[in-house]
């Protein structure tokens, strides 16, 4: 990692660590609104059966969730945050991972993480076999992991929509809720 310009720095490690906080400050915030909200639509007669059931619903939901920030709160702070060594990782993935699309292009998968090379990653260990750096002791092991690799992925990006950009670095959503 550290050869290819890969690992991470303390600087990033504390720009992620620093949207974390806010994702959760406006996480916090806008929940709070959500749930005081609910509990005026609650107030109204004229609510319907089913949506008073699924407006209970997600007011249960939230007060779980006031709830869990509650307890969190409780905790010692450095028992809150997400420890440096795990952001760390992260910000090693999508480097490594837009790294790879750089240099081997192909299909990218939309995986539950963000974009992932799927065809880079094919075409890396193509050429780590053909160089001699990697090579298999198994044929049958070195079958299933092609047979792996050629498989299409079930969720694409457009090659024209492909952005490597880390969700830290992007703005922060304003609303996830349904109205």
């Amino acid at each position: 990692m550290d050869r290819h310009g890969l690992a991470a720095t303390p600087a990033e490690v504390e720009e992620t660590l620093a949207y974390h906080r806010e994702f959760e400050r406006k996480d916090r915030a806008q929940r709070a609104r959500k749930l005081e909200e609910l509990e005026r639509r609650l107030t109204a007669d004229s609510l319907a059966p089913e949506e008073r059931t699924w407006l209970q619903e997600f007011q249960g939901t939230l007060q779980r969730l006031a709830l869990y920030d509650l307890e969190q709160d409780r905790m010692p702070p450095h028992d809150r945050e997400y420890p440096q060594a795990i952001l760390a990782r992260w910000v090693e993935m999508w480097k490594l991972n837009r790294a790879i699309y750089e240099r081997y292009g192909g299909v990218v998968a939309l995986g539950a993480f963000g974009p992932s090379p799927h065809g880079a990653r094919a075409a890396l260990i193509a050429d780590y076999e053909r160089q001699g750096l990697l090579q298999f002791a198994d044929i049958g092991l070195r079958e299933r992991v092609y047979a792996m690799l050629e498989q299409a992925p079930s969720m694409v990006v457009p090659p024209d929509r492909v952005d490597f950009t880390p969700y830290w670095k992007r703005p922060i959503p304003s609303s996830y809720f349904p109205d």
